[in-house]
């Protein structure tokens, strides 16, 4: 794909470019049988299957939730190392400096791929959208709910993906501060210059869509997942698990009780060291409701922190985090986490939840998108926040109580009980793409802890006031110059 073709897919939030086909089986590996067009193609309920699937390989790309050597991993470890979780190490390559130190700008070159990824898997989506319905009949109407569904869900959550970097602010009621465009249709041509929406009726997009899938999830020809140590297609619950999630930044608090509680059913909690390991190194499935599969010979998220095939940690955990001794820290031994998460040696810990399946070392494991856990923590925040301190104690301490060993219940309300659950939120979900949201949703300050600019880090940026431009990614300039109906973030 040209320079010019790249350009155009950033500015318009649409792409023109060839579909590769494939077997519903080869979800993992997409190996193309035939190309589509995406005008004049699909032209069949099997081809529009098999855009669906080449839907789920775009969420592996590089700078979406998989990674390359040293850089990408957005929406999954990208977000940790731009808070306070991870620090940059003296083995660093510097490739994704500008990331970790909030030095970007609108020339950035990752902020572009950081905006065109998600994009890929919106214009899979829309041409499912556009399409299904002409080979939709009696006898497959089930089946095109099952397909017709997942889109919808796919488009809901890259657009999501989008709004909480490059959104000012999560105000789901704002008609003055600016979200992003809504790609709803598969429009190949550079003549077409969305313009950003306001967060309401960016919220209203996503909800909408949201509500589709869900609707069409609930009446399908056959279960969507029928893997035991895997889900790599979206389903019922993992739809409910983005509204709970949307409504949690929404400040929706009734519904964001409501969607964790749906999304939860069957979903119990992993409590043994195997099934929660087991989620990250695929021997058990553990309490994942969806995971972005990747296989051997493809890059997992792990390469921006750990260089699993060399034991090369670009980034290593905080020491409020977890330390070598497993002594101190939010996550310490006797907690199922350490094990999962972590390998120690004498003097540091690194990182390696995402270093291969069973016992490889390739860096091709699975990313957990949404978890049972993430979903107690949502419960129990928004109940605190709500003043019913009792329903998110509760949740807190079975979380707590499936993670360590010997856990003793606590006892906290109001700020108190608040504050606990943002420590469980930072341990728990511990490169999964969550904590510079986490800080910028609640309007917090940046603090890097003590190893900030020492001879331990490289990084001398230890701080980001919640007031700082770099909460909000900037739109790069070649977006800009395509399309100037995108108006740029303030101070960039």
């Amino acid at each position: 794909m040209n320079f010019m073709k790249i350009k155009n897919i950033i500015a318009t939030s649409f792409v023109a470019l060839t579909f590769f086909g494939c077997s519903k089986d080869e979800v993992v590996n997409l190996k193309p049988d035939f190309a589509l067009d995406a005008i004049s193609n699909p032209s069949s309920m099997a081809q529009v299957e098999e855009v669906l699937v080449g839907g789920y390989g775009a969420f592996r790309a590089a700078n979406y939730y998989g990674s390359g050597s040293g850089t990408g991993a957005g929406w999954a470890i990208m977000p940790d190392i731009m808070s306070d979780n991870l620090y940059e190490t003296v083995e660093t390559l510097g490739n994704s400096r500008a990331m970790a130190d909030w030095l970007y700008d609108p020339a950035t070159g990752q902020v572009a791929s950081l905006y065109s990824s998600p994009y890929y898997v919106i214009a899979h989506a829309n041409i499912i959208i556009r399409d299904i319905d002409k080979f939709t009949t009696a006898s497959n109407t089930l089946m095109a709910n099952r397909i017709k569904g997942q889109a919808y869900a796919m488009r809901a959550i890259s657009h999501f993906d989008l709004f909480i970097y490059f959104a000012t602010k999560f105000d789901r009621n704002s008609t003055s501060d600016l979200a992003l465009p809504y790609s709803k249709s598969f429009t190949p041509s550079i003549a077409v210059k969305p313009v950003r929406m306001p967060n309401k009726e960016y919220y209203d997009n996503l909800y909408a869509d949201i509500n589709q899938a869900i609707a069409l999830l609930g009446n399908v020809d056959k279960p969507i997942n029928s893997g035991t140590i895997s889900r790599p297609y979206i389903d019922r619950n993992v739809v409910y698990a983005l509204s709970a999630r949307v409504n949690l930044y929404a400040g929706d608090w009734a519904n964001a009780i409501t969607a964790a509680t749906n999304a939860l059913a069957n979903r119990p909690l992993a409590t043994t060291q195997a099934t929660f390991s087991g989620m990250y190194n695929q021997t058990a499935l553990g309490e994942i409701l969806w995971n972005v599969q990747v296989e051997s010979g493809q890059s997992g998220p792990t390469f921006l922190m750990y260089f699993s095939t060399s034991n090369r940690s670009y980034f290593r955990p905080a020491p409020k985090v977890a330390v070598a001794t497993g002594t101190t820290g939010l996550i310490k031994t006797g907690d199922i986490r350490y094990n999962a998460f972590f390998t120690p040696s004498a003097t540091a810990v690194a990182v390696t939840k995402f270093k291969g399946k069973g016992t490889a070392i390739d860096g091709a494991a699975n990313f957990p998108v949404f978890r049972s856990g993430e979903l107690y923590l949502i419960r129990a925040e928004v109940n605190a926040r709500n003043g019913n301190d009792a329903a998110a104690l509760a949740d807190l301490n079975a979380l707590k109580a499936a993670r360590i060993s010997g856990y003793v219940p606590v006892v906290l309300t109001g700020a108190s009980l608040i504050s606990a659950i943002a420590d469980e939120r930072r341990a728990e979900l511990l490169a999964e793409g969550h904590r510079f949201f986490d800080l910028k949703r609640t309007t917090r300050t940046i603090t890097r802890g003590s190893v900030c600019g020492t001879s331990t880090s490289t990084s001398g940026v230890c701080a980001l006031p919640s007031t700082a431009r770099q909460w909000a990614l900037p739109f790069h300039e070649s977006i800009i110059n395509a399309n100037p109906n995108i108006v740029q973030n303030p101070l960039y």
